[in-house]
């Protein structure tokens, strides 16, 4: 608990002793107002959430409970007003990023695919099998060992829970060893190969720690949904068009729009997609413009 709030404190803590007069605890209402304003004004200059606002709130709230006072002055009316303002303000439509083609993951695999940096294995790993599984980042960064079974022609990925798993009884899927550039079985295996001896119920992302010498994967800390997501965007900037467009969603979303997909039963897409519902589905399938023309065409009119 303390780690979660402690971003959100220091930089309240650091906003405060840059301004004259602005005590960092007990904090005043007006001063948090003001904070939050501007944390609204950066967070849409930079085009991100309420996320920071309302972590910020609460790290604030924790500070003082934490002190020992009873009052805090985030209960305060001026304070919920400024943050409500401000989520209003930060509120936008959820727009769907942009599906990866089958052609740009080529493309990126076949770029990274002799690199000897661990950070762009991480990345492979996380692109080929994400795309391959229908995988949340969410998903890829929980994979334990014990979690995969690897076998001559494909591997099998258990998920101890997904959104379509009614019963709760977990979801495997079911990824084949293809032999090409995109292979997700072979980059799993590279990634084992490199990770420390320890527990099979640690992460397969593993944090990367930097010695003068070499790199190497920490013994057991894994990686924050976060900062996978800005590596992920980093690493397919210079393969995409406009890197806004684009996010961890676009490998579910590129696997599902993949013409080939059409040709799978539709039973077995959902299995293997993990769809909670329809409507969830749709939402990721991007249909081109011969696609959308057929179903006219086909009136005959």
């Amino acid at each position: 608990m303390v780690l979660k709030y402690k971003s959100g404190w220091l930089r309240w803590r650091e906003w405060a002793l840059s301004k004259i007069g602005v005590p960092v605890i007990p904090a005043k209402p007006l001063h948090i107002a003001l904070f939050i304003s501007e944390l609204a004004k950066r967070s849409s200059e930079n085009n991100i959430g309420v996320s920071s606002l309302e972590s910020g709130v609460y790290a604030i709230n924790w500070g003082h409970a934490m002190a020992g006072f009873e009052a805090c002055p985030v209960s305060h009316p001026l304070v919920k007003f400024a943050l409500e303002g401000a989520k209003k303000r930060l509120a936008r439509p959820v727009q769907p990023k942009e599906p990866l083609s089958v052609s740009t993951v080529q493309a990126i695999a076949t770029h990274f695919a002799s690199s000897a940096s661990l950070s762009d294995l991480c990345f492979l790993f996380i692109l080929l099998v994400g795309f391959a599984g229908f995988f949340h980042i969410d998903k890829i960064r929980n994979i334990a060992l014990r979690d995969v079974s690897i076998h001559s022609d494909h591997m099998s990925v258990y998920l101890p829970q997904r959104k379509n798993d009614q019963y709760r009884e977990g979801h495997t899927a079911f990824l084949a060893r293809t032999g090409k550039v995109t292979c997700p079985v072979a980059v799993t295996e590279r990634l084992i190969k490199l990770l420390p001896q320890s527990s099979s119920a640690l992460p397969l992302v593993r944090r990367i720690v930097k010695a003068k010498s070499k790199e190497y994967f920490h013994c057991s800390l894994g990686v924050s949904v976060s900062t996978l997501r800005e590596e992920f965007k980093k690493h397919i900037r210079p393969f995409v068009s406009d890197i806004s467009k684009y996010g961890t969603h676009s490998m579910k979303s590129g696997a599902a729009s993949n013409p080939a997909c059409r040709k799978i039963a539709g039973d077995l897409l959902d299995i293997h997609a993990g769809w909670r519902c329809e409507s969830t589905k749709h939402r990721y399938i991007k249909h081109d413009l011969s696609e959308r023309l057929a179903v006219s065409k086909e009136l005959s009119i």
